[in-house]
């Protein structure tokens, strides 16, 4: 009977989950289908705007929302540990690295000899260090989407995730397990920086369906008209909606004796999508914009980006009035 009981009333959480698994399987196949046709199509200088679109970026973000949730879920197990976040290897610590900087560097390293970086969507938290570092396996022939550029704000992403981000997913205190809480940090992060930084393959696709307008806010260096130019208030809701949903299915244990609640808070989630993640986001658009456009020839001053475009921030910008717009990614 207890069996039976379990069952009816938590057997709805399977079924998401294995719902959602397929959808994710379905996308993996579309984008690699979409990801060959972009690059047999840049590779013959065409110009084909099925090939890379909003379409296929949406996929790609849906995707990285499932890396982004599991990745906190699986920090969320230990304390805060905020020891690894301070500076302690070496003799001289009052000018040495953390722990957790040591292990992202060293990590970056490796990976920098599988290539990891030679890609436009990967960003690393120490390019110095990376940049010495030469691949040991022949490079890939990526299509150039972008035009050069060199943004990479990963250095704001670091410490809002250790100042708003660990806090907000991990009960206080120090478990002693640095090494496996710093491994889990590396994966948030790393999928934090490629979640946030995809921003600019969107603002690319909307420069090209709206050269004129971005060219004339740039010019201006109208940063509040450029992110109401970018903003899309329906996207926004439906991707912490999702986000939330997400969490639910995968933050449970499907057919627990004991209902040991969420791993991690769904508002949780929904706060870091919606006070971090967008915001960065659509910052990485803007800075884009400016270097596609040519527009820095002053660099951006601090006092020049609003609350809208920082990650957590407390001011409460007045509501638009505008309608919103349909949602097209």
């Amino acid at each position: 009977e207890k069996f039976k009981m379990n069952s009816s009333s938590k057997a709805w959480k399977l079924l998401v989950i294995l719902c959602v698994g397929l959808a994710h399987t379905c996308d993996a196949l579309a984008l690699r289908h979409s990801v060959t046709k972009t690059r047999a199509v840049i590779g013959n200088d065409s110009a084909d705007s099925e090939a890379f679109s909003l379409a296929s970026v949406r996929r790609s973000l849906i995707r990285q929302e499932e890396t982004i949730i599991f990745a906190l879920i699986e920090r969320a197990q230990f304390r805060r540990n905020k020891q690894i976040y301070q500076s302690s290897i070496g003799e001289n610590q009052a000018h040495s690295p953390s722990f957790l900087s040591f292990m992202l560097s060293e990590t970056e390293k490796v990976h920098a000899k599988a290539r990891r970086y030679t890609s436009e969507e990967e960003h690393a938290f120490f390019p110095v260090e990376t940049g010495n570092v030469s691949p040991v396996i022949s490079r890939l022939p990526y299509p150039p989407l972008l035009v050069p550029q060199s943004i990479n704000i990963n250095d704001e992403i670091l410490q809002l995730y250790i100042d708003k981000v660990v806090p907000s997913i991990c009960p206080e205190g120090d478990d002693e397990q640095h090494g496996s809480s710093a491994l889990c940090d590396i994966a948030c992060l790393q999928a934090l920086s490629r979640r946030i930084h995809i921003g600019k393959f969107v603002a690319e696709q909307k420069f090209v369906a709206e050269p004129d307008k971005f060219t004339e806010l740039v010019n201006a260096r109208d940063i509040c008209g450029i992110n109401e130019l970018l903003t899309n208030d329906l996207v926004e809701e439906r991707v912490c909606q999702r986000a939330r949903i997400k969490t639910v299915a995968f933050g449970q244990d499907a057919f627990s004796d004991a209902d040991v609640g969420f791993k991690v808070a769904p508002n949780v989630i929904v706060e870091l999508y919606r006070d971090m993640i967008i915001p960065l986001t659509k910052q990485v658009q803007v800075r884009y914009l400016f270097e596609r456009v040519g527009g820095l020839h002053k660099p951006l001053r601090d006092d020049e980006w609003p609350a809208s475009l920082l990650g957590y921030q407390t001011a409460n910008p007045e509501q638009s009035t505008k309608p919103k717009r349909a949602a097209n990614w």
